[in-house]
């Protein structure tokens, strides 16, 4: 008998662990969509530049340099 119900806790144990691993993974393909949807409603595409090389950038990024 107990060995029967060690047998059931670890079952139990591992579908768990299935279901929540099978959330996680819907769960970052949502909101992944999400944020692809967010970016098509602003326009924006995914290889837009999101800085503009001022002078003030160039400096700065020549200064890293140094």
């Amino acid at each position: 008998m107990e060995n029967q119900n060690k047998r059931e806790q670890r079952r139990s144990l591992i579908k768990g662990f299935f279901a929540a691993g099978a959330a996680a993974v819907l769960g970052a393909s949502v909101s992944k969509k999400a944020r692809a949807s967010q970016m098509a409603q602003k326009g924006q595409d995914s290889q837009d530049i999101l800085y503009r090389e001022t002078e003030e950038f160039r400096a700065y990024y020549d200064s890293l340099l140094d």
